[in-house]
C-alpha cells in the first residue's frame, strides 16, 4: 500500500480540508504564507527543499529570506511583503538570491500577492538552471506596470511604477481634482460638479479650466503616455471623470475592506481571521482621510466616516488582545484610540485602566491631566474620569 505522505492535518478531524491541504503541498513551486507583520506561518515541500532549515526559525521575516532593501536588488528600498500588502493583484516576478538549505547563494524568481485581506502569499519559483531565461539579474521589477497607489491616510502620496510621484501640483488644482476623484472614487463626478467645487465663479470658462486640470493631472500621472493615447488612470465616462479602479490601488478603500472584514470575523466569534484583519487596517490608517486638505469641505464626510470605521476597528483589536492576554498590543491600539478620539471618554478610560493595570502610574497621572484640562477647555467642566476609581476595578 502507498503510504500517503503527511500533511499536518487529520483526515478524520477535517475531511474537507484535506484535498486542498495535499494540493498546497505538492504544488511544484515553493510557497510561502506570512502574516500581517511579515513573519512566516506557513510553507510547503516545495519551499523547504529549497530553503530548508531556515525555515524552522522562530519569527522568521521574508526580509530574513530575501534580503528586503539591500542595495543593488529589485527590492532596494522595500520589504516584499509590504509591497505585496500595498498593491492589488500580484507582484511582478523578480529574481532574487537567497541562500538555499546547503548555505550557499541560490537565484530564485519570487512572487508576492494579498490574500484574504489580511496576509500575503509569497510564491517561490526556481528559475537557475533553466535554459531560456535570458532576463537579466537585476531586472526592475516595476517596468511594464500601469498601476497607480494613492496614499490618503495621513498626508497624500502618490507613487507610479517608476517610484513616488510628489511635488508641489498636488496642492495645485490639478492635485486637488485627483484628491476629489479619489474621495468621490466609487462613482461617475459630472464635469460640472467639478467646475461647481473648484472654479464657482470661472461662468463659462469652468468647463475649460476642468478639462486643462484634467489634461495636465494626466500628464503628471502618466509623463510617457502617447498623444491621444486613453489615460491608465483617469476615465473619462458619460460627461464625466472617474478613477480607473483596475489600475489604480487606493489605501482608504483597503483599509476600509480589511476593517470591515476585522469587525465582521468578530461578529461571527472567527477570531483566527479577525486580529490579522484589524491589525491590517491598523497599520494601513495612518492618520486622517487627507490630512492635508483640512479645510476641504467635500472631504469631511468621508474623513469623519474613515475615523469612525477606524476608531471601531481599534477598540475591536484592543479587546481581543486584552481577552488573549498580549497587554502590550492592547495598550498600543487603546493609546492610538484615545489619540483618535481625545474627547471619547470611554476610549479615555480603557487606555487609563490598562495603563494602571500595568503599572504605568506615572504614565496614567500625566495622560489623567491632559484630558482634564482638554475636557475642561471643550466643555468648562471636569470630566467624569476619576484614576482613583480606576485603580480599585
Amino acid at each position: 500500500m502507498t503510504q500517503r505522505p503527511a500533511t499536518g492535518v487529520s483526515d478524520a478531524a477535517r475531511p474537507d480540508l484535506v484535498p486542498f491541504r495535499l494540493v498546497f503541498e505538492h504544488l511544484p513551486s515553493g510557497v510561502l504564507v506570512l502574516d500581517f507583520a511579515g513573519r512566516v506561518v506557513g510553507h510547503n515541500r516545495a519551499a523547504r527543499a529549497v530553503i530548508g532549515e531556515a525555515l524552522e526559525r522562530e519569527h522568521l521575516r521574508c526580509c530574513d529570506l530575501f534580503g528586503c532593501r539591500r542595495a543593488g536588488t529589485p527590492l532596494e528600498g522595500a520589504c516584499l511583503s509590504a509591497l505585496a500588502l500595498e498593491r492589488p493583484g500580484p507582484l511582478p516576478e523578480m529574481r532574487l538570491d537567497i541562500d538555499d538549505r546547503s548555505g550557499q547563494p541560490a537565484g530564485v524568481w519570487v512572487t508576492a500577492a494579498s490574500i484574504g485581506g489580511a496576509e500575503a502569499a509569497v510564491i517561490i519559483q526556481m528559475r537557475t538552471g533553466m535554459s531560456g531565461d535570458r532576463r537579466r539579474r537585476t531586472e526592475p521589477h516595476w517596468q511594464g506596470e500601469t498601476q497607480l497607489r494613492v496614499f490618503t491616510l495621513g498626508r497624500t502620496r502618490i507613487e507610479s511604477g517608476e517610484g513616488p510621484m510628489g511635488g508641489e501640483w498636488l496642492s495645485h488644482r490639478p492635485g486637488e481634482v485627483l484628491k476629489y476623484l479619489v474621495c468621490e472614487r466609487r462613482r461617475i463626478v459630472p464635469l460640472e460638479e467639478l467646475v461647481e467645487i473648484f472654479w464657482p465663479q470661472a461662468g463659462r470658462g469652468g468647463v475649460t479650466n476642468v478639462r486643462q486640470a484634467i489634461h495636465t493631472l494626466r500628464d503628471r500621472l502618466e509623463p510617457r503616455r502617447a498623444k491621444h493615447r486613453p489615460s491608465s488612470f483617469i476615465q473619462a465616462r458619460k460627461g464625466g471623470y472617474e478613477l480607473d479602479e483596475s489600475n489604480v490601488w487606493v489605501d482608504a478603500e483597503d483599509f476600509e475592506s480589511s476593517a470591515r472584514a476585522g469587525l465582521d470575523a468578530v461578529r461571527r466569534s472567527d477570531l483566527e481571521m479577525a486580529r490579522p484583519a484589524l491589525s491590517r487596517a491598523a497599520a494601513l490608517y495612518r492618520g486622517d482621510f487627507l490630512a492635508d486638505e483640512p479645510y476641504a469641505e467635500w472631504a469631511l464626510v468621508e474623513r469623519d466616516r474613515l475615523r469612525e470605521l477606524a476608531g471601531q476597528g481599534l477598540r475591536a483589536l484592543a479587546t481581543l488582545d486584552r481577552d488573549a492576554g498580549r497587554t502590550e498590543e492592547a495598550t498600543e491600539s487603546l493609546q492610538r484610540l484615545a489619540d483618535l478620539e481625545p474627547l471619547d471618554l470611554d476610549a479615555q478610560r480603557e487606555l487609563l485602566a490598562v495603563l494602571v493595570e500595568r503599572g504605568r502610574h506615572q504614565e496614567a497621572v500625566r495622560r489623567h491631566e491632559v484630558i482634564r484640562r482638554r475636557y475642561r477647555r471643550a466643555f468648562g467642566r471636569d470630566p467624569d474620569l476619576h484614576l482613583d476609581e480606576l485603580a480599585t476595578e
